[in-house]
């Protein structure tokens, strides 16, 4: 199936607005296939790896509080349900204070070496989770937790735009994404084994302070293979000969996107006026609150169905189905070309799931996990969303703030959710339910909304692109957004960019 998407034309070419002259201009469709899967293969067996490692330490770092808790975590500390809500919710805010500084950092800096202080940053944050006592205490090392976290998926998600082509971003994407899966059966099955060894007494100290201090100084050893072997651009890829390295430049040219690290206020302006913008950010909040709930709350929800301790890490470990669900719905998407729509059947299954949590009797509890276990799907619109940002935001300031905005909105959903949760509607939780019904219900019509504007917005450059002006390939110092032919710094000499094309 060949759409609009596969074959992007470069960006019409003015010449007496570049310094830079044609000749610097390579085809992506001189490298030949074997030398392209030969690259791609190199390129994924070095970052990938590490990549993934990354999300699933990023995501059994978050939710460590969840199984810390089945250990006495909450009882050690003195914390009531509503202090427990905010020790979730403060993370978030840490997250979203963090967020656009280091989106901006990200453009200033060499980005693996940013990423790198980052993760051992956290994970020494995480290891202060078993030192310090009290609310007022934990709530200062949770913001921070959150505050160095903010670096991580933004980050991933540039190092996805910058090595790969817009068809194969979707895949990568939902390949380091799902790794949050298989977080679910690192966690459970650590804290099962720790949970039982401290009914036994093995343990010289608590088991909710071994699964801080394991988790946080595994965190900070991974930070530190990623400072010396992730590199920060492709000019500097030790893994690539000098000839790999253009070639893989050639690659991904294609994506129109900049690699001049300069700041841009008119493509500032342009992101926080692109209706787009926002449409990702209403999706991404929509989907967070309900992930919110269930990242926090998901041991003690299980355990209110009417199973012990152990049975609850168990149980939650299978949760990890979500690494088949992300990887394969981000990989249709690419397959069939629609990412956008492919969102839409895991948000149906999961009102699904929810609607029978709510509706099921307390007593029919397998009835009831079996709803906790379809509702998992959701919450791959968000890297559906993320992958479509990588692919389809150009310009490099008007990325850094898209992306900002985005992960803010992430933070905000996750700041809402857990308040939702509140002990007064025990036993059975009505309005936290109908709040995660309607919420992936809503994201399910912003999803098709962004699939609507893409159409248009494609149909609209097909219908101005027929004046023959010169074009030729894309240079990435020029720093083209999505929308405008530069030059940006003068309103009224901003010319729609008719030769980028949308990928949805």
């Amino acid at each position: 199936m060949t759409t609009l998407q596969d074959t992007k034309p470069a960006p019409i070419y003015d010449a007496e607005k570049s310094s830079l002259a044609d000749t610097t201009a390579v085809a992506v469709d001189d490298i030949s296939p074997e030398d392209d899967a030969r690259l791609r293969r190199k390129i994924d067996w070095h970052l990938l790896p590490l990549f993934c490692v990354i999300y699933c330490l990023q995501y059994v770092d978050k939710v460590a509080m969840s199984y810390a808790v089945i250990m006495g975590f909450r009882e050690a500390n003195h914390l009531s349900l509503s202090e427990y809500s905010w020790l979730g919710s403060i993370f978030y805010i840490g997250y979203v204070v963090g967020e656009y500084p280091m989106c901006f950092l990200m453009q200033k800096l060499p980005l693996s070496k940013l990423s790198a202080v980052n993760i051992v940053l956290w994970g020494g944050v995480l290891c202060l989770m078993a030192a310090v006592p009290g609310f007022q205490g934990l709530m200062v090392v949770r913001f921070f937790l959150g505050f160095f976290e903010s670096a991580i998926t933004p980050g991933l998600a540039l190092f996805t735009g910058q090595w790969y082509r817009l068809r194969e971003q979707g895949t990568r994407t939902g390949l380091w994404y799902s790794m949050l899966g298989f977080g679910y059966i690192l966690g459970g099955a650590s804290s099962y084994g720790l949970a039982k060894a401290n009914l036994r007494g093995e343990l010289s100290i608590p088991g909710w302070k071994v699964v801080y201090v394991m988790f946080g100084l595994t965190t900070s050893v991974v930070g530190i293979l990623m400072w010396f072997l992730i590199p920060d651009s492709i000019d500097t890829a030790w893994f690539l000969t000098p000839e790999d390295r253009e070639l893989a430049k050639r690659r991904t040219r294609e994506n129109q996107q900049p690699t001049n690290s300069n700041w841009s206020w008119p493509q500032f302006r342009e992101a926080m006026a692109d209706p787009l913008t926002w449409l990702y950010c209403i999706v991404c909040l929509l989907c967070s609150i309900p992930n919110g709930i269930t990242t926090n709350f998901f041991t003690i929800i299980i355990k209110d169905f009417g199973f012990d301790s152990l049975q609850t890490l168990l149980l939650g470990m299978v949760g990890s189905w979500v690494v088949v669900n992300y990887t394969f719905w981000l990989w249709f998407g690419d397959r069939v070309g629609n990412r956008c729509l492919s969102a839409v059947p895991p948000c149906c299954v999961s009102i699904v799931g929810f609607c029978i949590m709510y509706a099921t009797p307390e007593h029919k509890r397998m009835v009831r996990l079996a709803g906790y276990y379809i509702c998992v799907p959701w919450f791959v619109t968000v890297p559906i969303v993320l992958s479509l940002i990588t692919s389809n935001v150009a310009g490099k300031t008007k990325k850094t703030t898209v992306n900002a905005l985005f992960f803010i909105s992430y933070c905000i959903g996750n700041l809402v959710g857990p308040q939702a949760y509140q002990t007064r509607d025990a036993p059975r939780f009505m309005p936290m339910y109908i709040t995660c019904i309607l919420s992936v219900g809503l994201s399910i019509v912003t999803m098709v909304a962004i699939y609507v504007v893409y159409r248009l917005e494609n149909n609209r450059r097909d219908r101005a692109d027929t004046d023959g002006g010169p074009t030729r390939q894309f240079n990435p110092e020029d720093d083209l957004t999505d929308r405008w032919v530069l030059p940006l710094d003068a309103a009224d000499n901003r010319r729609l960019n008719p030769t980028f094309r949308y990928t949805y």
